[in-house]
């Protein structure tokens, strides 16, 4: 290994070292974020009702309305 690679790999470590040092703040504030969401989300149980369209909670109604010529469908 020549002697030309060591300032490359030390602007290397220096770079990632300022990097750490400069979003260590921000990446902690987000992780600890992301735990106490994860701690407080409990999906809620989900039961199948014939009548209710899947994923919503509102029951599904029949489509009376005119289409354009009209007549109903």
């Amino acid at each position: 290994m020549s002697r030309n690679w060591i300032p490359a790999l030390v602007a290397i470590g220096v770079g990632v070292f300022s990097g750490y040092y400069t979003f260590q703040p921000v990446l902690k504030e987000l992780q600890t974020e992301e735990t106490s969401s994860r701690r407080s989300f409990q999906p809620k149980e989900r039961t199948h009702t014939p009548n209710m369209k899947e994923g919503l909670d509102v029951p599904v109604k029949p489509d009376t309305e005119p289409t354009q010529g009209g007549d109903a469908k």
